[in-house]
C-alpha cells in the first residue's frame, strides 16, 4: 500500500511541475501578399505558476530580402534574437512573429527556443507565405458561410462591403482567399 502511495505522489507532483506553462499552438502556418509591410501570426504563452522565461531564435530561413520580428510580450526591432521575462501565475503573454516581405515572394520559417525556469524547453514555429498578388486567381471558392473575412477591391483597397459588376477579392480569416463578381439584378 505504501509503496502505491509512493507511486501516486510521485506521479502527482510530475503532473504539477508539468503545468507550470503551455503554448496555445507550436506550429503556427501564415500567409499574406508580398507587398505588404509586413505579415505575422500570433499565439499566446500560458503561465500557470511564477516563470522565468528566455528565448531565442534558433533557426530563421527565409529569402535575403526579407526580416522578421518578434514580440514576446513586447515587440523588438528586426535582428533582436533572443530575450528574457518574469511572467506572474494565471497571466497570458502575447507570442507573436511578423515577416517583413519587402515586395519579394517566398517562404520564410523562424524557430523560437523557450526555456522555462532554466528547466522547460519549448520550439515555437512560424512559417510564412508571402504570396503574389496574381496568384489569387488560382483558388476561387464558392460560398461565404457565417465565416469572418476581409473584402477588397482587384486593386487591393479594401472596401466595407460587397461591389456590384466587380471583382470582389475576400480573404479569410483562415488565410484562404477567394475571388467573387457579384451581378447586380435589375427588376
Amino acid at each position: 500500500m505504501r509503496l502505491i502511495f509512493t507511486k501516486l505522489s510521485l506521479l502527482f507532483c510530475f503532473c504539477v511541475n508539468a503545468q507550470i506553462h503551455s503554448i496555445d499552438q507550436h506550429l503556427i502556418t501564415f500567409s499574406d501578399y508580398a507587398n505588404v509591410n509586413s505579415f505575422y501570426q500570433n499565439t499566446y504563452y500560458n503561465a500557470h505558476d511564477t516563470t522565468q522565461v528566455s528565448w531565442e531564435i534558433i533557426e530563421s530561413t527565409m529569402p535575403q530580402e526579407w526580416e522578421f520580428s518578434n514580440c514576446f510580450p513586447n515587440c523588438y526591432n528586426p535582428g533582436i534574437t533572443n530575450g528574457t521575462n518574469n511572467f506572474l501565475p494565471n497571466t497570458q503573454q502575447y507570442l507573436n512573429c511578423h515577416f517583413y516581405p519587402n515586395n519579394t515572394p517566398g517562404s520564410g520559417i523562424v524557430k523560437m527556443q523557450i526555456t522555462t525556469n532554466n528547466e522547460y524547453i519549448d520550439t515555437v514555429t512560424w512559417i510564412g507565405t508571402a504570396n503574389l498578388i496574381s496568384s489569387i486567381n488560382d483558388e476561387i471558392i464558392n460560398g461565404i458561410g457565417n465565416e469572418e473575412y476581409l473584402i477588397y477591391d482587384v486593386t487591393g483597397k479594401r472596401v466595407k462591403s460587397f461591389l456590384k459588376n466587380s471583382i470582389n477579392i475576400i480573404v479569410y480569416k483562415d488565410g484562404r482567399i477567394e475571388k467573387k463578381v457579384i451581378l447586380s439584378t435589375k427588376n
